[in-house]
């Protein structure tokens, strides 16, 4: 005879959980007859949605709704809330719920067949209103303080690197933001807190969707200004996109807690950042427990790594401007002293010495360097460039960077000598400038008697002030690994030459110091190098597009209404590390994409790994 007792337990394959409760508001009635299937969250451009089932069962009275008569019910527009239903603690013990969704009906799906009728309802979250609204024209402010729609005008924030908000905030329609301004001389520029804070204020009617501060827009944005940001014929929601995938941030609609106001809300976050959540899987061998086990199923796929991204982040082409010295670009035989010769006026064959004592070029190309011209080497642009990595070809001069008082440029700033370049003076006679290569054309009818008293001497000479293009793009380099080293890498090329720009007056330039030969003084110089502000730029977008080491799905037993996305994912410390989160402390794995499925009372979770 033996005192040992033995106990069994059945082994158990499946969770004894109860069922989610929720109950579903139409226009903020209670509304039995719809059951949820899904919700879906995500970010952009899907953002949140949910799918709905019309179930008689739960009406109160016995006659069955036809078809037609759902769709009169369930018309669009109309708000849908799902609300998770949960008992408060004492002492204020009682049935209290909060929203999970909030959103309008945007579908309804009808299927008639031979299993009778079907209908289901698609509910789309505040998303879906921004996308009907269009992105034109501007607002601008008013010396008085009122405000003008230009529904002409294009939606461009900062255009070509140029000011064009106003200096202060104006009230329109109870809400007080910034506007456009169509004076340059009185505007600033735009930062990406205030576009953002423009578009949210002058596309929305007030009342519908909570919107983040000014001050909280500042802080996340970084207070960053707005380079050349071309929103004109977008939709809301695209707008806000292009602004906030240029400073890595990200949005979402969620719906609020609090009682009174919008019930739902546009939230911002930067790229990466969130609450973490716990994601756990036991060791094998042990004995299940949901405490320790919140992942069902997992399929995960990684991929080829390490890998190191490259981006090399272009701008627009260099302009520089200096003061070149210009070379006779005429054939030396064609001279003559006959003065009446070389007038279009008085010499019928004019155009057979055209050129003659007219034409001064700059010889880029060297066209002028052979015989019969014999004018000495192709010019060198390297001390104008900074840089021996040009090409010699035909380019043609532009404007001056340097300005006057009212800060117009000085065009192109043309000198004449007549002491073969000991003395120079501003040339005020007619002259154009050549379109093909850099070089001007005397074009008066007659050349002034002591251009040719100086040309018969051989003491005139001409040079220019003007600015060149080069052949070198601003630029900059940004890699988020080693480089020259055994990992591969891949090379992408961001071009942007209407954001950043690069405009210098070389010390080549007779204005470099500021002197003006009129002594009437100089406005401040058209100048400007983007360069920090690219690589700033180049380094953000290398954050925001990093590349995903790991795609995994997860299945959790139950619904989690509670996780969202953008959610930071880890294991606690006894568990196994399925998804690499403690064995890879140089990447962060973050849910995408979730899906809560009623029906199997399950949630589906996309989760990304990227370093």
């Amino acid at each position: 005879m033996s005192n040992r007792i033995d106990f069994f337990q059945s082994a158990e394959d499946r969770l004894a959980i109860p069922a989610a409760t929720v109950s579903i508001l139409l226009d903020g009635t209670l509304c039995p007859e719809l059951e949820p299937i899904e919700i879906v969250r995500s970010a952009w451009p899907e953002f949140s949605w949910a799918r709905l089932a019309y179930n008689p069962a739960g009406q109160t009275s016995a006659q069955l709704m036809p078809a037609e008569q759902i769709e009169t019910k369930f018309g669009m527009g109309k708000s849908i809330s799902i609300r998770q239903v949960y008992t408060g603690l004492p002492p204020g013990t009682g049935i209290f719920s909060a929203a999970i969704f909030d959103g309008q009906i945007e579908a309804v799906e009808t299927n008639l067949g031979p299993q009778g009728e079907k209908v289901e309802i698609i509910a789309g979250d505040f998303s879906e209103n921004l996308k009907r609204i269009t992105v034109y024209g501007q607002r601008v402010g008013n010396s008085d303080d009122s405000t003008l729609f230009l529904a002409g005008m294009d939606t461009i924030f900062n255009p070509d690197g140029k000011p064009n908000a106003g200096c202060s905030a104006v009230n329109v329609n109870g809400r007080s933001y910034t506007t456009f301004c169509d004076e340059p001389s009185q505007s600033k520029f735009w930062t990406y807190a205030q576009a953002i804070d423009y578009l949210l204020c002058e596309y929305l009617p007030p009342g519908q969707l909570y919107t983040p501060s000014i001050q909280q827009l500042r802080a996340l944005t970084d207070n960053q200004i707005v380079r050349d940001l071309d929103v004109t014929g977008l939709n809301l929601a695209e707008a806000i996109q292009r602004c906030c995938e240029r400073i890595g941030l990200e949005f979402k609609f969620v719906p609020r807690l609090a009682e009174g106001g919008p019930s739902q809300a546009i939230a911002f976050c930067k790229d990466g950042t969130g609450r973490t959540i716990e994601l756990n899987c036991q060791q094998p061998g042990q004995q299940f427990s949901i405490s320790k086990t919140n992942i069902a199923a997992l399929h995960s796929r990684k991929n080829h790594w390490p890998v190191t991204h490259k981006y090399i982040g272009q701008g627009d082409v260099k302009v520089y401007e200096a003061t070149f010295d210009l070379v006779k670009a005429w054939d030396p035989a064609d001279q003559d002293t006959d003065y009446e010769k070389f007038s279009p006026s008085s010499n019928p064959d004019f155009y057979k010495v055209k050129d003659v004592y007219r034409k001064w070029c700059l010889n880029e190309a060297g066209q002028y360097t052979p015989a019969p011209y014999n004018r000495g080497p192709a010019f060198d642009f390297s001390t104008v460039f900074q840089t021996g990595n040009f090409a010699h070809r035909r380019r043609r001069f532009w404007p001056t960077l340097t300005t006057d008082k009212q800060a117009r440029s000085l065009g192109y700033y043309l000198q004449v000598s007549y002491d073969a370049g000991l003395h120079w003076w501003q040339y005020l006679a007619a002259f154009s400038n050549l379109l093909d290569e850099c070089g001007i054309w005397l074009s008066s009818d007659r050349l002034d008697v002591d251009a040719w008293v100086a040309a018969l001497k051989g003491g005139l000479k001409f040079r220019i002030t003007a600015s060149v293009i080069s052949d070198e793009r601003l630029s900059c380099v940004f890699a988020d690994g080693p480089v020259n080293s055994t990992a591969p890498t891949i090379e992408h090329v961001i071009t942007l030459p209407r954001q950043f720009k690069f405009r210098k007056v070389s010390d080549q330039s007779i204005f470099a110091g500021g002197s003006d030969p009129a002594d009437g003084g100089l406005g401040v110089a058209d100048e400007v190098d983007d360069s920090a502000a690219l690589y700033e730029f180049v380094r953000q977008r290398a954050a925001a597009s990093a590349a995903i080491i790991e795609t995994a799905d997860v299945q959790t037993p139950m619904l989690a209404p509670d996780y969202w996305v953008g959610d930071i994912v880890t294991s606690g410390p006894e568990s196994r590390d399925l998804l690499s989160c403690k064995g890879d402390n140089r990447s962060r794995s973050r849910i995408v994409r979730l899906q809560m499925d009623f029906k199997n009372q399950c949630t589906n979770l996309k989760i990304v790994r990227k370093r």
